[in-house]
């Protein structure tokens, strides 16, 4: 395949996402992915020089510190990466007539249950143009970085992501990472029961499916996406939904007694502009009955 003259620059490559949308896209345009001895986007001065120097069409942002704890722990580390650098990248790409597409995250959703606020409602799925109060320092950094992006760089596309699932290299089995995908695998090949949330509710998406729609999203009007599979259920039901049709639902416990959480997001906006994911249950089981 011959390559389009279009280039884009990635940043966090060494991660889950960040490595696979290097992978997938530099069969097809001019991709740079630089490590972070290569750039460190958390420093002005480099991120500007180097996007002056590769002059991207388009900027996709996958880096981060996206340990939720990790944040918490270090909130002014997380500041540093995940408000200021996306900052810079921003002001860089403004300055230089990029495209800035910025890979933010459901936890921006996660908030207390307002006082009177009933379980139906509260269960909602999100749009893009709620009041936002995150509770974790996380969410409440990517929120800002969000606007920020925004200010900076008013053509950017920022793209609400879920929790993602995905096979895993043997480097990063070797590492310890895993997700929801291999927690089924294993649970299935081990025949070992795995707890899930009654009261969790959020969508999980399938790697592959937010890397081969990032083509489009990156030429969506400036904004903000929910941008991921959705889902109506607990993640206790929509494992056991999977489990089940695998023949395993002795496998699903039921962790009771946490508050309600709800990360679960309206892709309506996005799927007006003509991209959709699979739902949550659906997609996995897919990978779940291959075993």
């Amino acid at each position: 395949m011959e390559k389009t003259a279009v280039k884009l620059l990635i940043t966090g490559c060494g991660g889950f996402l960040g490595s696979r949308v290097a992978a997938y896209y530099q069969k097809k345009y001019e991709v740079w992915a630089p490590s972070h001895s290569e750039l460190d986007f958390a420093d002005e001065g480099q991120t500007n020089k180097a996007i002056a120097e590769f002059c991207p069409d388009v900027v996709i942002h996958c880096g981060a510190i996206s340990d939720v704890t990790a944040c918490s722990q270090n909130p002014e580390l997380s500041m540093s990466v995940n408000v200021r650098g996306t900052q810079y990248l921003a002001r860089a790409c403004a300055q230089s007539g990029a495209r800035f597409v910025m890979c933010s995250s459901d936890q921006v959703y996660f908030r207390d249950r307002a006082a009177g606020e009933s379980e139906e409602g509260f269960l909602c799925p999100h749009k893009e143009t709620e009041e936002l109060f995150p509770i974790p320092v996380y969410g409440q950094h990517k929120l800002l970085a969000e606007r920020l992006a925004l200010e900076e760089q008013p053509d950017s596309v920022i793209l609400r992501l879920t929790w993602m699932y995905g096979e895993l290299t043997q480097r990063e089995l070797q590492k310890g990472r895993k997700n929801l995908l291999t927690i089924l695998q294993e649970a299935v090949q081990n025949q070992r029961p795995v707890t899930f949330s009654a009261t969790d509710y959020r969508g999980v998406t399938d790697v592959k499916e937010v890397v081969r729609n990032l083509e489009a999203a990156w030429k969506l009007p400036a904004g903000v996406y929910n941008f991921g599979s959705s889902n109506d259920a607990c993640m206790y039901e929509t494992v056991r939904h999977v489990m089940t049709a695998a023949g395993c639902e002795n496998l699903v416990q039921k962790e009771e007694g946490s508050a309600l959480r709800n990360l679960t997001m309206d892709i309506g906006k996005l799927e007006n502009c003509g991209i959709g994911f699979s739902g949550t249950a659906e997609r996995i089981l897919r990978y779940v009955l291959r075993i």
